[in-house]
């Protein structure tokens, strides 16, 4: 392998391996990490400039996304060909593609020397796509999440690898039982992985294999016509200090062959400064060792021979794929126009108060989540949230939660519940549509109410005895009790108790839940304590180590096994 492909490589490997470090270590614990989970998602351009203004906050979390902005006209992209955990798993899957199928690399690109190149969409598209985001963001409606990268590939290794790993894992273990017996390796034996699952696994599998199928047949497909966070750094870098700088070009058309970026037009001779990922690619390839990089270089150097258009054309190439000033406003428009539709009347999700509300009854948002106009509009839809959560209980919306709400956490009780004292969810959200709360705030930020359906609720409908729903819940909230004309005690939820945890909801013992948590009465805050909120309320939400309280009085008699009141 080339020199600068093998650093490349390198860096990009040590990048993603880091990368894939912070994801695994997203685990709830109760001390913060040294290094922030999501520092490739505080990272993201896109997010750094879109997010604030269309959640109309200062957002101290971005900043180095913002910082990678300003070094773009020193640096170029070298955040995308180097950084990016995007564009090493692009790579990554085009090099497991070419393992696949026998193909090498040098072999594929000298047959591709002779061939017509492949039609592709104009560079100018990710630039559109950026200005249809940016009109969006400046009207107040959030779409980072259809294009930021480190968001999109944050949820194909969280919500898809992952889950593929420990499903792997499972299938693994349970299969070599049979040898860990028979070696007397009795630990292995009892080992167990517990298996997650997502929903919209198969719209995250479906976008990246299709997105691997493209990147067979033109390399970094994403990131040379789709990446708005590219066309950031791109716009940033039109003529970067470091830049590549051509002498004595015989025009042979190889390094724009090699080029990943598509930066390099036939001729070899100029470069389109704005789409070159500094990879240096080029510099090795070049028969004539004419291709090199350097820091502001001087005037007297040519980037390209006379008779072959000199410094002019390569300053021309340096502007190559920014689309005209008309496509420009039209993509503005059209984000205009999308955020108009999001807030047109009973249409949008985000009409949170008031009738015409689209809010489903079952949405329940991680506790802590912002009000719902401010959760949307900083959510990037990373998964950080759902991939950290110990229970499996936050999941990404479908269409449950309106177009705009798409791949959003919602809470899933029958999943799993809600541990009170776990605060994960907050500490990994890189742009504070979760709040970062401590345990005395946490208890306090109500999700919803429990509430119980008397015609499958077992004790109320069937007139036997169950305890499930109060023996797991950890706030207290559900008493049981005695109806007019019945022996048997039935569960009834005290609403100024609930916390809407899901323990409830999660161990009910009929297949449709017979109790249900719903967003009745749930404490979002945008800011201020939660405790002091909850008291003026008169919420009583103190969680019970285990279950101190003892029964009611009227709660004696033949209970099933386990469920015995306490002494």
């Amino acid at each position: 392998m080339r020199r600068a492909v093998l650093r490349q490589r390198l860096t990009q490997a040590c990048s993603l391996g880091f990368f894939l470090y912070l994801l695994g270590s997203a685990v709830w614990t109760e001390t913060a990490p040294l290094v922030p989970p999501d520092l490739y998602l505080r990272l993201d351009p896109l997010a750094a400039l879109l997010i604030p203004p269309a959640a109309r906050a200062w957002l101290p979390a971005l900043l180095p996304g913002a910082a990678l902005i300003v070094c773009a006209p020193l640096l170029g992209r070298m955040f995308c060909g180097y950084i990016c955990p995007m564009g090493a798993t692009l790579d990554l899957g085009r090099c497991i593609g070419r393992l696949l199928t026998g193909r090498h690399a040098g072999r594929a690109a000298d047959k591709r020397t002779d061939r017509t190149p492949a039609p592709a969409p104009p560079h100018s598209v990710k630039y559109l796509l950026l200005a249809g985001m940016t009109a969006a963001a400046l009207a107040g409606v959030n779409a980072v999440y259809w294009g930021s990268p480190v968001s999109l590939v944050t949820r194909f290794w969280g919500l898809l690898m992952h889950p593929l790993g420990l499903l792997a894992a499972g299938l693994g273990l349970d299969a070599g039982r049979p040898l860990f017996d028979s070696l007397g390796l009795t630990s292995l034996l009892y080992l167990a992985v517990e298996p997650r699952r997502f929903d919209g696994m198969y719209f995250t599998a479906g976008l990246f294999l299709a997105l691997f199928l493209l990147e067979r047949r033109i390399p970094r497909f994403w990131c040379r016509y789709l990446c708005p966070a590219g066309a950031i750094l791109g716009a940033a870098s039109l003529r970067p200090a470091l830049r590549r700088v051509v002498d004595e070009c015989s025009g042979c058309g190889i390094c724009a062959r090699a080029c990943p970026g598509g930066a390099i037009p036939p001729t070899g001779c100029s470069t389109a400064h704005s789409e070159c990922l500094t990879c240096m690619t080029c510099v090795d390839v070049c028969p004539r060792k004419a291709v090199s990089f350097a820091f502001f270089p001087p005037a007297g150097r040519r980037p390209a021979p006379a008779g072959r258009g000199g410094a002019r054309s390569a300053e021309a190439g340096g502007r190559a794929g920014l689309p005209s000033r008309r496509a420009f406003i039209g993509a503005g428009t059209a984000g205009v126009a999308a955020a108009a539709l999001q807030y047109s009347g009973s249409g949008s999700l985000l009409a949170t108060t008031g009738r015409g509300s689209l809010w489903a009854a079952d949405l329940l948002r991680p506790p802590g989540a912002l009000p719902e106009t401010e959760f949307q509009r900083r959510c990037i839809r990373c998964g950080e949230c759902m991939k950290i959560c110990p229970t499996n209980a936050l999941q990404p919306a479908w269409f449950q939660a309106g177009v705009e709400g798409m791949f959003s956490p919602v809470f899933v009780p029958r999943r799993g519940p809600c541990e009170p004292d776990c605060t994960a969810c907050g500490r990994v959200c890189p742009t504070g549509a979760v709040r970062t709360l401590l345990t005395e705030e946490k208890y306090r930020a109500k999700t919803g109410t429990a509430a119980v359906d008397r015609n499958r609720c077992v004790a109320w409908a069937e007139k036997k005895r169950c305890v499930v729903c109060e023996e797991t819940c950890p706030f207290a909230s559900i008493t049981l009790v005695r109806s007019p004309g019945s022996n048997i005690p039935a569960p009834v939820v005290d609403p100024a108790r609930c916390f809407g945890c899901g323990y409830c909801e999660h161990y009910c013992v009929t297949r449709v839940p017979a109790v249900t948590v719903e967003p009745l009465n749930a404490l979002r805050l945008a800011s201020g304590s939660y405790r002091e909120t909850a008291e003026q309320l008169g919420l009583r939400l103190n969680p019970r180590a285990g279950n101190e309280e003892t029964a009611p009085a009227d709660v004696d008699g033949d209970l099933p096994p386990g469920f015995l009141p306490p002494e």
